[in-house]
């Protein structure tokens, strides 16, 4: 799942940055002016040993707000701001968790500035601002980025990272090619970028590419096992999509001394990476049975929302997981209905409920997304004869350039689904769905597909109504006419 903090915490440095504390909300972007050439931020990053200890210097050119500021939680320790003036560096002092350059830098200014990584992970222990996992160090580049508290839209920005020998460095942020230890992206209306990692890394590049799994400190007896796992659910992933979702994709995977998958996150803006605990003992058996990759992988597809809709982020992924690994292989039709008949009850509304939009539960944003997928997914192959699908919105959501590496408004997504569809259910069931607590009649749903629960089990019935398009969801074979 993405960090319920995040999806929460999502991107950085956009229009509507919070300043931080103390400061303006919601305060205007610098002007442009006829002589400033357009804006671009880039950075060097040197790490000292064990990345205890970031140097870094700034160069930002074009119209710039004047303060300062890195993600919440990260401000206390950076230190020596200094900004460069006529007769040399000049130290600025903090201000309520911001620095406040004099001026505007205009058309460019360079600054430096310390960042104690360590101490950050010591004290936060959160992935989405900095924790150590043994002597690495995760911390996404939002961490130690100072810069401008409010910027234009689309700002890019590179930054180059230069570690000890013995260390390494892996970040989501896609890779500048041919330009190594380069990384580049753009501001957007969020405040977090994808996670990264200092320190004793072990690196592997998977599908064609396409995938940077890196292995955190931790046993590694199982390193070829959970290669492969990764590799297959990265390939799982782009036969449901016919695309890999994002150019590129980072696995920071920490091994622990088990057999289970635990918690795993992703977040994106300027790329996409995942988070995830894995037992270094597990078999490739129990990598297989497990669900958690291939659903932050699903992550990987869909925009990040602009708004209060995590539910959707979560709910698709619900959704289109098991989709996904049945197309696999690795599940029956049966395993898919069963688990949706037993769980989706989860996602409808109860007492106090307002809506997807306003209702942020467990039971509401997992299985109410979920369920709100499912039956827009009937739906639409209902009136297209089974010839469009809920697969054919999210392909064509990737297809417009919406992954997880982009911010877009829900109705972005809806509008971009219903024409790829042909019919206006997304946005029909949006406008009943978000603002409002709505109970599906899940047993007439399950009666119309021919979906029957026996105990812990369901069968089938194929002369149900809506048989064709239950079949049609998980890829059974069509029916056989008696």
């Amino acid at each position: 799942m993405r960090p319920t903090s995040a999806s929460s915490s999502r991107g950085w440095l956009g229009l509507l940055l919070v300043a931080c504390a103390g400061g303006a909300k919601n305060a205007p972007p610098p002007s442009t002016h006829p002589d400033t050439p357009a804006p671009h931020w880039s950075y060097e990053v040197k790490a000292d040993k064990g990345a205890r200890e970031l140097t870094v210097t700034a160069s930002f050119t074009g119209d710039t707000d004047s303060e300062l500021t890195v993600e919440e939680g990260a401000e206390p320790f950076v230190s020596d701001v200094e900004v460069r003036g006529a007769k040399g560096f000049v130290r600025i002092e903090e201000s309520r968790l911001s620095w406040f350059l004099r001026e505007p830098c205009r058309p460019t200014c360079e600054v430096r500035y310390r960042y104690r990584l360590l101490e950050a992970a010591r004290a936060n222990g959160d992935v989405s601002v900095a924790r150590t996992v043994g002597d690495a160090i995760l911390a996404p580049p939002s961490t130690w980025l100072l810069r401008p508290a409010r910027a234009l839209p689309n700002t890019p920005f590179t930054f180059h990272v230069t570690t000890n020998p013995g260390d390494g460095f892996v970040s989501g942020v896609f890779p500048v090619r041919d330009a190594p230890g380069t990384f580049f992206g753009q501001t957007d209306a969020h405040y977090q970028l994808a996670y990264s990692a200092f320190g004793p890394l072990r690196v592997r590049e998977l599908s064609g590419g396409r995938v940077e799994l890196a292995f955190l400190p931790g046993p590694s007896s199982g390193d070829d096992t959970l290669a492969a796992w990764v590799d297959a659910s990265a390939r799982a992933v782009e036969a449901f999509y016919e695309v890999f979702p994002v150019p590129r994709l980072l696995v920071l995977a920490h091994p622990t001394d088990s057999r289970d998958v635990g918690f795993g996150t992703t977040m994106g803006h300027s790329g996409a990476a995942i988070a995830i605990d894995v037992g270094a003992r597990s078999s490739p058996t129990d990598l297989a049975s497990d669900w958690i990759l291939v659903h932050e992988m699903v992550h990987t597809a869909l925009p990040d929302l602009e708004g209060p809709q995590h539910w959707l982020e979560e709910g698709l992924a619900t959704y289109v997981e098991p989709l996904v690994r049945r197309r696999a292989g690795i599940l029956t039709a049966e395993n898919v209905w069963t688990e949706w008949v037993t769980q989706m009850p989860n996602g409808q509304p109860m007492m106090g409920d307002r809506g997807l939009d306003a209702t942020p539960t467990w039971g509401r944003t997992y299985w109410g997304g979920a369920l709100f997928c499912l039956v827009a997914d009937v739906e639409i192959r209902r009136r297209t004869a089974n010839e469009r699908s809920l697969g054919d919105v999210v392909r064509a959501v990737l297809s417009a350039g919406g992954n997880i590496s982009e911010s877009w408004p829900i109705e972005r997504v809806l509008a971009v689904g219903d024409e790829a569809t042909g019919v206006p259910v997304l946005t029909e069931q949006y406008a009943r769905m978000g603002r409002t607590p709505i109970t599906v009649d899940l047993d007439d749903l399950w009666k119309s597909l021919g979906v029957h629960r026996e105990g812990r089990e369901v069968t089938f019935d194929d002369a149900a109504p809506l048989a064709s398009v239950r079949r049609g969801i998980t890829g059974e074979p069509p029916a056989v006419a008696p």
